[in-house]
């Protein structure tokens, strides 16, 4: 799993073991943030499932509170390929969250009929959120912003709220995601609240680059056959 590689659609490519550790468990664990991310809690369900030697493919259905709206309960959706190296490890992973956009409406809809109030309401309570956690974690070498006051007008008046697909671009939702990260390694996640974006909260490439990128190793996810080659390998 060392270098192990993932994707997740609506975010960013996730290289290496302890990177991808941090964000596949950390990220759905219990904060005091308020965020976007829910918390998984079952049950789950295996709507479609096929696997091919070293290779696995399922949709799932899995139910998850929202803690930050008012822990209203809803079902989501993943689709996901990923293939496994000798010792049974993950070594790449493909991730699609269905219907994602549907979801976010219907969170911002707890707080107003009106999206626009909605999100004029979500982008203040967001940005304090990532403010104080930057605040507590962000300090010395670490630090983005000169004082609270000042990460708080750039994430509510220089970068734009952002929609669905663009948890991996200069956003303020990119930023709510990062921000649950930042207290495992500051030295590494507080970048990504920064201004910057450090490397992940970034408009930096196109849609057509994203869509066109060759990225896996195993891009072709072919199976490993026998006297072939090894788990993960291109071919």
């Amino acid at each position: 799993m060392r270098s192990c590689q993932g994707r997740v659609s609506d975010t960013r490519n996730f290289v290496g073991r302890e990177l991808n550790t941090e964000y596949i468990f950390g990220l759905f664990t219990p904060s005091d943030s308020v965020s976007i991310i829910g918390r998984p809690v079952g049950p789950y369900e295996i709507i479609q499932f096929v696997a091919n030697q070293n290779i696995a493919s399922a949709t799932t259905r899995i139910n998850f509170t929202f803690p930050s709206f008012g822990n209203m309960s809803l079902p989501v959706t993943i689709d996901t390929w990923m293939t496994y190296n000798e010792a049974k490890e993950i070594s790449q992973y493909d991730v699609v969250f269905r219907w994602f956009g549907n979801l976010v409406q219907v969170l911002l809809h707890t707080i107003d009929a009106d999206l626009v109030k909605a999100q004029a309401a979500a982008t203040q309570v967001l940005a304090q959120s990532v403010c104080k956690t930057h605040t507590k974690y962000c300090e010395g070498d670490n630090s983005q912003y000169d004082s609270e006051q000042e990460c708080n007008k750039f994430l509510t008046e220089d970068v734009r709220f952002g929609q669905s697909f663009e948890l991996g671009m200069n956003t303020l939702l990119c930023r709510n995601v990062h921000e649950i990260m930042v207290k495992f390694r500051p030295d590494v996640h507080c970048p990504h609240i920064g201004k910057t974006g450090g490397g992940q909260c970034m408009d930096d490439y196109t849609y057509a680059q994203k869509v066109n990128e060759v990225y896996y190793t195993n891009a072709a996810w072919i199976p490993t056959t026998e006297g072939g080659p090894q788990y993960g390998s291109a071919r």
